[in-house]
């Protein structure tokens, strides 16, 4: 489940979470980097650049995985729906855990506001490294939705 960072965390408290130090100069594993970044693409797109994390992260089992995903101001060419850009999301770390065998605790989904476009940044963050700053975001004031429930499975990939 994605957690909207801009309601309950700082990134302090993320970085207590992840369970990783919140200094960047002496970093045993390493710089926090990022890995890969993706919009709106298609599924196996998606699943062939998680699978690539994937590996990565087998690769550094003491790492963290962290997904951020950013909401747009428009999908598809129209306003999104409220809760779009978290179900569109949602889908992400199943499949790292479910299929690639990650486990659970090796991967944070979280949601870091809106931007132009939605998006997902994949992140590498070593044991006792910092996470990333965020993106500039669009004010969630500024974001225009349009009427409608969001329905998950409109927004699953099929294997």
């Amino acid at each position: 489940m994605a957690i909207d960072i801009r309601k309950a965390f700082t990134a302090a408290s993320l970085t207590v979470i992840l369970g990783l130090g919140v200094t960047g100069s002496t970093r045993p594993g390493g710089p926090t980097r990022p890995f890969d970044e993706f919009g709106d693409t298609k599924c196996e797109d998606e699943m062939a650049r998680l699978d690539n994390f994937a590996v990565q992260l087998q690769n550094e089992p003491s790492s963290k995985g962290l997904i951020v995903f950013y909401g747009g101001r428009r999908f598809r060419g129209q306003l999104p729906k409220q809760g779009e850009a978290e179900a569109r999301a949602a889908r992400l770390k199943p499949y790292l855990v479910e299929r690639r065998g990650i486990p659970t605790d090796q991967v944070m989904v979280v949601g870091w506001g809106y931007t132009e476009k939605w998006h997902v940044q994949l992140w590498i963050v070593p044991r006792g490294s910092s996470i990333p700053d965020r993106e500039t975001t669009i004010p969630f004031k500024e974001i225009k939705f349009r009427k409608g429930k969001v329905n998950p499975r409109d927004y699953r990939c099929e294997i």
